[in-house]
């Protein structure tokens, strides 16, 4: 598929902050060099954030990128319920970071959890939970098996991992936050 790109605007300071050659829509390349956090949808044919800017896309809103997610250098943050979707099957480079707050939980409850990024090792995802509280569904047996080494073993892309709450969680039900880092996951999983 080929993508036409239109033109470049870029999120700058100013009074208020603005995209200097107008809302990027889905053909053009929308470059970040400054903080950003705005709440309304963005679009764009790609998304650069450079120039160490912050980017803090808040619940509930949605990043829609046709290409290459690329994060040179500063951060990008997606809070719970904040998406982004890509439409194309391209290879993202740098870092993003995203939230993920489970409904109410008590202590010794798990989470099925699958990362949308790769590069996240399980037992920083969960530094809390015992070593010997992390499994993954074996298909073959029809049954959940421990993961050997959780401090060395990454998150494999489309797999989920049943990890038990850490050991300081409340007995009361409370919401659990946990947050993923790496290079965003893109295209489909066979």
């Amino acid at each position: 598929m080929t993508v036409t790109v239109g033109t470049t605007t870029t999120w700058t300071t100013g009074t208020p902050n603005f995209w200097d050659n107008g809302t990027p829509t889905s053909i053009d390349a929308a470059v970040i060099s400054t903080n950003y956090s705005e709440t309304a949808t963005l679009n764009a044919c790609t998304l650069t954030v450079n120039n160490n800017a912050v980017v803090a896309i808040p619940v509930g809103t949605n990043v829609n990128v046709q290409g290459v997610v690329n994060v040179v250098s500063g951060s990008m943050a997606l809070a719970n319920t904040a998406n982004l979707n890509q439409s194309l099957d391209v290879t993202n480079t740098g870092n993003i970071s995203v939230t993920c707050t489970t409904s109410p939980l008590m202590r010794q409850d798990y989470v099925l959890w699958s990362a949308p990024v790769t590069g996240q090792q399980l037992q920083l995802f969960s530094p809390g939970t015992l070593s010997n509280r992390f499994y993954t569904y074996n298909p073959s047996t029809d049954y959940y098996e421990a993961i050997a080494s959780p401090s060395t073993t990454n998150f494999i892309e489309g797999t989920g991992y049943l990890i038990r709450v850490p050991n300081t969680h409340p007995t009361t039900p409370t919401a659990l936050s946990r947050t993923f880092t790496g290079v965003p996951n893109n295209g489909n999983v066979d």
